[in-house]
């Protein structure tokens, strides 16, 4: 059995894909950084992953078939990564029993379960170099408002501009945080947050609305009031580089949340 046979059988094709793409980004560069041991690669790579997926995995929202599948798929591309975390491995064997009790998927899906299961069981072999670095694309547009949740807590941004031919957006954030996603209305006149001037960030793997793992949605699209405040600073930048995983820690520095999981190397 190998992990693309059990990732066809998930039909679950643009979730796979979007995962896959997030782990081989983040993965690469995590293994960029001189690390002691594999572990520690591994430390680093699992938290930010799991704290983003976490937005679909614990959703009210979203179907249990849905849950079980992002369980399994996040279990097989981790160790196709060359990573296993027991926890995650767990929740997937019994989301593939689920799965299978509930026929979710194909007969061919539960005629072959107990090779799935020895495959997450087994030891996965650690990489011996770097993941393919996959293609920048977004599907976001200009005057796209988004939501995006950080450890229960809901953040608004809008989209600036876009970077290259539809490369990944900038987008700019609105002050303050929700306990729910904020509607247009709770953002009328409402000021660009702000860290030493900076507030707008270009953001690598923020492809798709609706995002497969749930942490980003759409309030809004073709609006026309962004955040008010001045441009940036001479000299400061437009707008700063960053990725989905890595724009978990820049929400943090940004609206002084100290809470959730670390995420990966910091500078």
């Amino acid at each position: 059995m190998r992990h693309r046979q059990i990732l066809d059988k998930l039909a679950a094709r643009g979730l796979v894909q979007a995962l896959d793409e997030e782990l081989a980004r983040w993965v690469r560069e995590q293994m960029a950084y001189p690390v002691s041991s594999y572990a520690e690669l591994e430390r680093a790579v699992i938290p930010p992953i799991l704290v983003r997926w976490r937005c679909l995995l614990d959703a009210d929202d979203a179907s249990p078939a849905t849950k079980h599948v992002a369980w399994v798929a996040l279990a097989t591309l981790l160790h196709k990564y060359g990573f296993r975390d027991e926890a995650i491995t767990s929740m997937a064997l019994a989301a593939v029993d689920e799965l299978n009790r509930h026929v979710v998927l194909s007969d061919a899906f539960e005629r072959q379960s107990p090779a799935v299961k020895s495959l997450l069981r087994s030891t996965p072999a650690p990489l011996t170099r770097r993941p393919r670095l996959p293609r920048n694309v977004t599907f976001l547009r200009p005057g796209d408002v988004l939501s995006i949740e950080l450890s229960g807590r809901f953040h608004a941004a809008y989209v600036r501009d876009l970077h290259g031919i539809n490369e990944f957006p900038v987008i700019e954030f609105y002050t303050g945080t929700f306990a729910q996603p904020p509607t247009p209305a709770q953002l009328e006149s409402r000021d660009a947050a702000r860290d030493h001037g900076r507030a707008r960030f270009g953001v690598v793997g923020m492809t798709c609305l609706p995002d497969p793992a749930g942490q980003v949605r759409a309030i809004a699209a073709q609006h026309r009031q962004a955040p008010r405040g001045a441009d940036p600073l001479p000299g400061r930048g437009l707008w700063q580089l960053t990725d989905i995983l890595n724009l978990q820690r820049d929400l943090r520095r940004l609206f002084g949340d100290a809470d959730g999981e670390s995420c990966g190397h910091v500078e």
